[in-house]
């Protein structure tokens, strides 16, 4: 499965790509897959852009969802990660960096790295550029492939379902598909 590629334990997955690139989807297709399981995740929101609604109509459980709205304030978002990733009892922690993130200090981005690396938790980290840099173990950039549109007349005027494009940036470790990932999402 897809999440289980993308979600490794112990190790950091970077997911980038621009606005309405998908990544957004992803991420909600993560927690979904973790809450499902019956286990906790955590999501450090630096820019308070996540919508709980959305999330629960996708079937996030969102009881087993701890979220923490950053108000972009990143160094709190940051230090809230870190706690999070040493804390035991998650099985994903995701930080949504937004859509200017500065670069993770090398320092700060080995700390994390190594902070999942003892509490095995999977670190998802998601923004419009790649700030995690060789502490990722996956890197993987997001684009919006094709677009379905519905509606009667000349021109249809109601966006049915988008097509997103998962390639492989950066990769340590397990193997990864030499093709390109592609997933549906339906309006």
């Amino acid at each position: 499965m897809l999440v289980d590629r993308l979600l490794r334990q112990g190790a950091i997955t970077e997911l980038v790509g621009p606005l309405s690139s998908g990544r957004t989807s992803v991420l909600v297709l993560c927690l979904r897959a973790v809450t499902r399981r019956g286990a906790f995740a955590g999501l450090i929101d630096v820019d308070h852009a996540f919508d709980p609604g959305s999330a629960a109509a996708a079937g996030v459980e969102l009881h087993r969802l701890l979220w923490v709205r950053g108000e972009g304030r990143r160094p709190d978002a940051l230090k809230a990660v870190d706690l999070l990733a040493r804390c035991p009892g998650f099985a994903l922690v995701a930080l949504d960096v937004g859509e200017s993130p500065p670069r993770l200090p090398l320092d700060a981005a080995f700390r994390l790295r190594q902070a999942a690396r003892r509490s095995g938790v999977a670190l998802l980290v998601l923004g419009a550029h790649r700030v995690v840099g060789g502490a990722a173990a996956l890197s993987v950039r997001t684009r919006r492939d094709r677009l379905a549109w519905i509606g009667s007349g000349p021109v249809p005027h109601r966006l049915a379902a988008m097509r997103t494009g998962l390639h492989v940036v950066r990769k340590q470790g397990a193997p990864w598909p030499a093709v390109t990932e592609r997933l549906w999402w339906t309006a």
